[in-house]
């Protein structure tokens, strides 16, 4: 019997398997390589109030970048309180390795009891400097005693959108970067035409708006701490404040160029999206927005049909500079955080390294200084480009070198709950008629300085 066909079929079928032993085995422990890597991986938990479609591509891009980290995302449960409810999180225990604040107030207040982490040894070891990436005016108002506890993502500066449909029916010229609120004021008045449900305002003036209301020509003069002389006192007789709500007064009063206080409970304009709805609807040629209007007018809630123009915040007077007030949004790393290398890891990526991915994609701002040229490109496209704008008169208004950034935030905060309350009842007074412009501004200071006497006697 001839053995040596056998012989040879026999060492093929051994040659397969040791084969196909080998290609198992491989693949075998590839997946334990990779089931390894994956466990290895630190997972951070980031919590913010944002709904996850709106935060989703963001941590798709980071955990994408990311070789040893993770990032999970987790929505606060809404409610009308989310401050409240993020100091909450942070005193039981919950694992947060990043979260956000709605204000200024709100970091204070949390590292007042030491609730965050100091950045500064990371800023440090990764060559931030603060001041030069942020700007004075976040710096100024971010560094408390010495540190830095947060790290913006967006910042929303100011401008005016107009209706270059309404300003060509009317004859109006479009307005120039070196205006001036009487300009402002004159143009309006003409823009301002019709009666009743038909009627079409120059502009819209919330007037107990924080940032833009009956006071941004003292945010403009004042800027940091404006409502304050000092701990003991209010500066809310100051000449910029008379100035400022007598300008309005008129505005509404005289003039009827901007809506009325009266007619914001029936259609609920104290909500800043329904008046956003009525400028895409043509109802009032002017609007002061953050940059984020651009990115608005895209969305199919306001969709028009005219051709929106912008241009820098009007100036107090001929010789004063432009200034825009200027808001922002950040990120901190609770101390209870057990990631915080990690967790510094994921905020350098929102609001430093990638706001393209992150930031720009919602029509934000990215609050830090860029460098990467396609990274640049990239947010351009998406915060300055939208069918009817100018993407290079949009740019130069946002980017002008000339305008100076004022913050209407303070870093003084005694009794500035009450103060805020106090102001408001004033306020609306004045616009309803029951009081005038000098009886509001008396009133609040008398009232103001009462509850500041108050809270540091409380504190003596």
């Amino acid at each position: 019997m001839n053995l040596k066909p056998v012989m040879i079929l026999a060492a093929s079928v051994l040659t397969m398997f040791l084969f196909e032993t080998a290609c198992s085995s491989d693949e075998q422990l590839a997946d334990k390589q990779d089931t390894s890597a994956a466990r290895q991986k630190v997972k951070i938990d980031i919590w913010h109030w944002t709904a996850e479609p709106g935060m989703k591509p963001a941590f798709d891009a980071f955990n994408k970048s990311q070789a040893n980290i993770e990032a999970i995302f987790h929505q606060f449960p809404s409610t009308s309180n989310i401050p409240s409810q993020i100091n909450s999180f942070l005193i039981s225990g919950e694992s947060i390795d990043v979260t956000a604040q709605f204000s200024p107030d709100d970091l204070r207040e949390r590292v007042k009891n030491n609730l965050y982490l100091p950045l500064d040894e990371f800023l440090e070891e990764n060559h931030i400097d603060y001041e030069q990436t942020f700007g004075k005016a976040i710096n100024d108002l971010t560094k408390i005693n010495g540190h830095y506890y947060s790290v913006p993502y967006g910042v929303n500066k100011f401008a005016v959108f107009y209706n270059k449909q309404l300003f060509d029916e009317a004859h109006v010229p479009y307005p120039k970067a070196d205006w001036t609120w009487q300009d402002f004021m004159k143009t309006a008045k003409l823009l301002t035409k019709g009666e009743g449900a038909d009627k079409i305002y120059g502009s819209v003036i919330y007037p107990l708006d924080n940032n833009i209301g009956w006071s941004t020509l003292a945010i403009q003069t004042l800027g940091l701490n404006g409502m304050y002389k000092n701990d003991h006192e209010t500066n809310f007789d100051h000449p910029s404040y008379k100035q400022s709500l007598q300008l309005f007064i008129d505005m509404q009063n005289r003039d009827q160029s901007i809506m009325p206080l009266t007619e914001f409970p029936g259609q609920k304009l104290d909500i800043g999206t329904n008046r956003t709805s009525l400028f895409f609807k043509g109802k009032f040629a002017m609007f002061i927005e953050p940059i984020y209007n651009i990115w608005r007018s895209r969305l199919p809630e306001y969709r028009h049909d005219f051709q929106m123009g912008v241009v820098q915040m009007p100036r107090i007077d001929a010789n004063a500079p432009t200034v825009s007030p200027i808001t922002f949004s950040d990120m901190s790393i609770p101390r209870s955080s057990k990631h915080p290398k990690e967790a510094f890891a994921f905020i350098q990526f929102y609001c430093l390294t990638r706001p393209d991915e992150t930031v720009a994609p919602k029509g934000m701002m990215p609050a830090a200084a860029l460098s990467d040229p396609q990274v640049i490109q990239s947010v351009n496209q998406l915060i300055y480009s939208a069918p009817g704008v100018d993407e290079q008169e949009a740019k130069q208004v946002f980017e002008d070198p000339n305008t100076q950034y004022v913050t209407p935030e303070t870093t003084i905060t005694v009794a500035k709950k009450e103060i805020l309350q106090v102001v408001n009842e004033d306020v609306t007074k004045a616009f309803l008629g029951e009081w005038s412009v000098d009886e509001a501004l008396k009133d609040m200071k008398q009232r103001s300085d009462a509850w500041i006497a108050s809270k540091n006697q409380q504190q003596n």
